[in-house]
């Protein structure tokens, strides 16, 4: 059956044990690591050329290969000239291939497979749910060596985009297509509702998207979410309780007990039974949704900002005077922080591939290739001095970009859930439990945070 049945303790024990199982054939390969500081300037010096000789450069060409999700229209376009031009460029002879896996969470579930088969990309954009898992089995190689070598500036990297960067004093990850999500709406929708502006707050957008949906009769719908718990939900239970769905020290959800889950559960379900709310399809649901959207059958969207050209390109295609705003919570604004993040698989390569791919990190992380990949396909800028160079500035100027910025804008005060070995297992969990409620209605709010609290309990430990 499509909807997952809540699996007894002992099954879910099973499944744990199994994955760690499959993640232990990873057991990995590090790269040499920097030792403690000498307060002796010649052991200092002495130190650091010991571990700079211990890292590799490139000596020959050769072929690294990369695992994403990029695959939408706009999103691989870029990608593509983005790897054509190191391609042409590195000094090197690398070559990069790249290999579309599907979502994010498609991405992990094949590079799992391809870990324990012992045939893993050097490369691949993990998510938020996979980075944990791979990082604590020691599958990611460590690029604190090339960094230090190179002198590239951690300090550069947008703060608030580091969240999955480090672990266990590593970095196993780079940030690449982080996204905040956007309220994507329809300006002339709205405002024959009688919202001249971008709404404020939850409350406010609730408001008026009851009101197009009454003014039509009930054939638009006001508002849609897709169901994705990390992210487009975790910003709306976060502006309840100021954690979201899962803690902060990632070992439990006390969301369960201080009545944010039930209220959100009992809301989400009240507002599609009431109608003004889209419920989401059980098939591609982002696409479908945005195509009602298109269509002029659905008021406004949640969506990533990562989306943000393909969705406004369609848009002006289908004719629609599209707004984009800032996400709204409970009683304000509120935004998650999601999208993906670049990290060198260790097990099974060599320190001659390892040192490939760092050089392509190293090129997707330069001023222009940042500033680029968010004109292009609207993904964050995850650097300070991108943000300051002329390219983006100009591109910010222009008024029809001013949802991009906004992007960037509301990156300080958005959220996403802590770095723990539970996200991927606890998403897997409430997305199935969301689903049962929301789309097929097989059960009620109240039954739904009980087979939550049935979940947790076998989960967190």
């Amino acid at each position: 059956m499509y909807f997952r049945k809540i699996k007894k303790k002992e099954k879910k024990k099973m499944k744990r044990r199994v994955i760690a199982a499959l993640l232990t054939l990873t057991m990995v390969f590090s790269l040499t690591a920097c030792g403690g500081s000498k307060s002796d300037s010649s052991k200092d010096s002495s130190k650091k050329e010991e571990k700079e000789a211990t890292v590799d450069t490139v000596k020959d060409p050769i072929t690294i290969s990369f695992w994403h999700d990029r695959t939408s229209d706009t999103d691989y376009a870029w990608l593509k000239e983005s790897i054509d031009e190191f391609n042409k460029t590195n000094k090197y002879g690398i070559t990069v291939e790249e290999v579309g896996q599907g979502y994010l969470d498609d991405v992990q579930a094949a590079l799992t497979t391809a870990i324990a088969a012992g045939d893993s990309p050097v490369l691949a954009d993990l998510s938020c749910n996979g980075i944990p898992l791979f990082a604590s089995e020691g599958v990611l190689a460590d690029m604190t060596p090339y960094i230090e070598r190179d002198n590239f500036d951690m300090d550069n990297v947008v703060k608030e985009l580091t969240d999955y960067v480090y672990y266990d004093k590593q970095v196993v990850t780079m940030p690449y297509t982080r996204g905040t999500a956007i309220l994507y709406y329809n300006k002339d929708l709205y405002a024959n509702a009688g919202l001249n502006q971008a709404p404020t707050s939850l409350e406010e957008l609730n408001e008026y998207a009851k009101k197009i949906y009454d003014n039509s009769n009930g054939e638009v719908k006001g508002v849609g979410y897709t169901i994705e718990p990390t992210y487009y939900q975790h910003y709306l239970l976060e502006s309840l309780n100021d954690v979201g769905f899962m803690d902060a020290d990632g070992k439990g959800a006390s969301c369960l007990d201080d009545g944010s889950m039930k209220q959100f559960l009992t809301d989400w379900y009240n507002w599609t039974e009431e109608g003004w709310c889209e419920i989401p399809a059980l098939e591609n649901a982002s696409s479908a949704m945005q195509e009602d959207f298109y269509n002029g059958k659905l008021g406004a969207f949640v969506s990533s900002s990562n989306r943000a050209t393909s969705i406004s390109e369609k848009a002006q295609a289908a004719g629609i005077n599209l707004g984009m705003s800032y996400t709204v919570g409970y009683g304000g604004y509120s935004a998650p922080l999601g999208g993906g993040s670049i990290g060198i698989i260790g097990k099974d390569h060599s320190q001659q591939e390892i040192a490939a791919a760092w050089e392509f990190v190293k090129f997707l992380m330069s001023d222009e290739q940042v500033a680029q990949n968010h004109i292009k396909t609207g993904v964050l800028p995850t650097t300070y001095s991108s943000v300051e160079t002329d390219t983006l500035k100009n591109f910010w100027a222009d008024e029809k970009n001013e949802g991009y910025k906004i992007s960037y804008e509301q990156v300080k005060d958005a959220s996403a859930p802590a770095m723990s070995m539970y996200t991927s297992e606890w998403n897997s969990a409430v997305r199935s439990v969301y689903s049962e409620l929301i789309q097929a209605r097989d059960i009620t709010p109240d039954q739904a945070l009980d087979n939550l609290k049935s979940e947790a309990s076998t989960i967190f430990e």
